[in-house]
């Protein structure tokens, strides 16, 4: 038999639920339950007190689920060890069972319900709203593949949790729910599978003799031959990129200690370095910032996560070393799923873009949390970059030094 008490707690869900939780109010509870405001009052203080109880109420059942299933209930900093002991078959189960907690369970179906209706209006709702049924299980299935150890893992958080996001709404709405049922689990048997393949890709790529160091003077024609067959007509006919290199080694805003080459088995395949740059803020400060690139892959091994591997590593140095902030021109598509974002969401512009123009090439990524708060202001890239375009007899003949190549003018070319 249900005390008073939990049915105070379930009646007040409930109208939460079909009214939202402003619209309710005490004696709206005490009504549906034929009982006085004065008897609720004998178990909750106010409104506000039952619903702090309905949300420690969820905290408790999501922590007693993920233990249930084997899948860590804390943050990684505290379970670093059950992150990484976590299987597929671990994390299959426990979506499978979330799916049917948050609509089968009529507690936490009547919660998910009040947070969605809710969630635009209170900002405490909104939170507890991305909290369970957005942000929330999205940073923790990252956290989860991170333990894995899957490459790209926010992004493949994003692919599994996308699915399980949408049936919520197709389950609410469906008259044959065992449809939708069989739907989530006929995907995460897919998904499952396609995490088991990925993770053993991903271990073998771990497993080979990829090392990632700083260049040496012996390895400069090395690589500036494989920035030339990376970049040859992709951006033009032709390219410059080789020519830049070359040209930046030399140049003050040069960070050696971040110029980086990636080796598989011996053979150069990749490279990235790092320039000192600025922005000049609006209201007259320099902010020192760093730029980057040229950054390549060899054409053989591109679109295989070498680049994000390489990309990533150097990001990560950068950071120790004290960079703040990055800016770069370059495709979200790609960069993107390494933090970066438009610069134009921290306010800062194109040196000589107009204003409206498309800057969706201009990207930023803040290495510290923070850096660029209150920062407006403009960025332009190091001089060095126009290095072709400045002495064009001396790029010719630094070009005619390496094999002759065929240029072309190809569809997707910008200059």
């Amino acid at each position: 038999m249900v005390d008073m008490k939990e049915s105070i707690l379930r009646a007040a869900l409930r109208l939460f639920a079909a009214d939202g939780y402003e619209a309710v109010s005490v004696g709206d509870i005490a009504g549906a339950l034929g009982v006085t405001k004065g008897a609720l009052y004998k178990h909750y203080r106010n409104k506000r007190d039952i619903f702090d109880s309905i949300v420690a109420r969820m905290a408790w059942r999501d922590a007693e689920q993920a233990g249930a299933y084997g899948v860590p209930e804390g943050p990684p900093e505290a379970m670093g060890d059950a992150y990484r002991n976590a299987s597929v078959d671990d994390i299959i189960g426990f979506a499978r069972a979330m799916f049917r907690h948050w609509t089968q369970d009529e507690f936490a179906a009547q919660f998910r319900k009040m947070l969605t209706l809710e969630q635009f209006r209170s900002a405490e709702m909104a939170a507890l709203y991305q909290q369970y049924m957005a942000s929330g299980p999205l940073g923790y299935m990252t956290d989860l593949f991170v333990g894995l150890g899957l490459s790209q893992p926010r992004e493949r958080a994003v692919a599994f949790y996308a699915p399980m996001f949408l049936l919520y709404s197709v389950y609410d709405g469906a008259e044959d729910k065992d449809a939708v049922l069989s739907l989530l689990d006929n995907l995460l048997e897919d998904t499952r599978n396609h995490l088991t393949t990925q993770k053993g890709r991903d271990a073998n790529m771990n497993e080979e003799a990829i090392i990632i160091r700083r260049e040496g003077e012996s390895d400069h024609r090395a690589v500036e031959n494989l920035i030339r067959e990376s970049f040859w007509n992709v951006y033009r006919p032709g390219c410059l990129e080789h020519y830049v290199i070359h040209r930046l080694r030399s140049d003050p805003a040069f960070v050696p200690e971040l110029d980086f080459v990636m080796e598989k088995d011996g053979r150069l395949i990749g490279q990235n370095m790092f320039m000192r740059a600025k922005i000049q803020a609006d209201d007259g400060r320099e902010i020192p910032i760093m730029t980057m690139g040229p950054i390549c892959i060899a054409p053989e091994w591109k679109r295989q996560g070498y680049g994000k591997v390489l990309l990533d590593y150097s990001l990560a140095q950068a950071a120790a070393l004290g960079c703040g902030a990055l800016c770069f021109e370059g495709n979200i598509d790609f960069y993107g799923k390494s933090g970066f974002t438009f610069a134009s969401t921290f306010g800062i512009r194109y040196h000589g873009l107009p204003e409206g123009a498309d800057a969706s090439f201009f990207l930023c990524k803040e290495l510290t949390p923070g850096y660029l708060d209150g920062v407006r202001g403009e960025y332009a890239p190091p001089e060095g970059y126009y290095a072709a375009e400045q002495d064009p007899g001396d790029f010719e003949a630094f070009d005619a030094q390496f094999p002759k190549k065929e240029k072309k003018v190809l569809p997707g070319q910008i200059f």
